[in-house]
């Protein structure tokens, strides 16, 4: 693979909007983009557990367990989801893992479009820590749902990461 397809194109400015730098998987930059990617989906994740444990924080010295409760549960589910991104299986040179096959395209455009939406679920779960954290500070009475909303996005987040893991699976070993 020479170049990124022209069809994931639009995904792969996504990404770029995010990460400077990404261009894609191509043959020179694969270990790059794998690790980009990954590094990416760590630091939004960072980001809702920081929104999550001021909210936790702030409740429990309020003795609001209900809001502290919902906020502990999302923090675990951004630590589940960090762990499992440093877990993962990552790329590597030539064709991401070893005794792989050569990626075809629609393999690259799978593996791409994946990237793009665990970002985006990723910055989705952000904002809504964000508006969590928001809400909290004015009293709001939402809070505690915004934290669930926050559990769901992360651990839809999770999943489709998980998922990534397939993607990456059938690019393993040639068929002799």
């Amino acid at each position: 693979m020479i170049g990124t397809p022209l069809d994931v194109l639009p995904f792969v400015r996504g990404i770029q909007m995010v990460l400077t730098g990404y261009s894609g998987y191509t043959k020179e930059k694969r270990q790059e983009a794998d690790k980009m990617v990954r590094e990416e989906v760590i630091r939004a994740t960072g980001r809702v557990r920081s929104h999550l444990e001021n909210i936790h924080e702030s409740a429990y010295r309020d003795s609001n367990i209900k809001v502290a409760r919902a906020a502990k549960q999302a923090m675990e589910e951004a630590d589940a989801l960090i762990n499992d991104v440093e877990k993962a299986p990552a790329g590597l040179k030539h064709a991401f893992l070893s005794g792989q096959r050569s990626i075809a395209n629609s393999d690259l455009k799978k593996l791409i479009k994946h990237d793009h939406d665990v970002i985006e679920m990723v910055t989705k779960a952000t904002n809504i820590a964000n508006s969590a954290e928001h809400e909290h500070a004015n009293d709001g009475d939402e809070v505690i749902k915004l934290c669930r909303q926050t559990t769901q996005m992360l651990s839809s987040s999770r999943g489709f990461f998980g998922a990534r893991a397939t993607i990456l699976k059938g690019l393993r070993r040639k068929e002799k």
